[in-house]
């Protein structure tokens, strides 16, 4: 589902049952899992992987990846609202804050 103003750039995969909330954006280069949601106004720039279950809050920036070396989001994870990632988020975590730090590890 994408509601209204979301954008999604070139080279994108997205899985099953993806909920891109409005004023959100998916950049090049992303694979986005099933049943991964995005709060509004997520930022997700190129070079990132957001695996199965993920839930992104309201506001979240997660920072580009690397050609190559891509930024990952792990299964079930979750980011805070308003958190800036800038590394990688294990399967499970719940991470918040600016930078994002680890909150809670399952």
């Amino acid at each position: 589902m994408f509601s209204p103003f979301t954008t999604v750039a070139s080279n994108v995969q997205i899985g099953k049952h993806f909920h891109c909330n409005i004023n959100s954006y998916v950049e090049h280069d992303c694979v986005i899992g099933d049943f991964v949601t995005f709060a509004p106004s997520v930022c997700c720039n190129g070079n990132i992987q957001i695996r199965d279950g993920a839930y992104i809050g309201t506001g979240a920036v997660i920072r580009q990846g690397r050609h190559g070396a891509p930024l990952t989001i792990g299964e079930n994870a979750v980011v805070g609202m308003g958190a800036v990632v800038l590394g990688d988020v294990a399967p499970g975590e719940i991470v918040v804050g600016n930078p994002a730090r680890v909150m809670r590890r399952v």
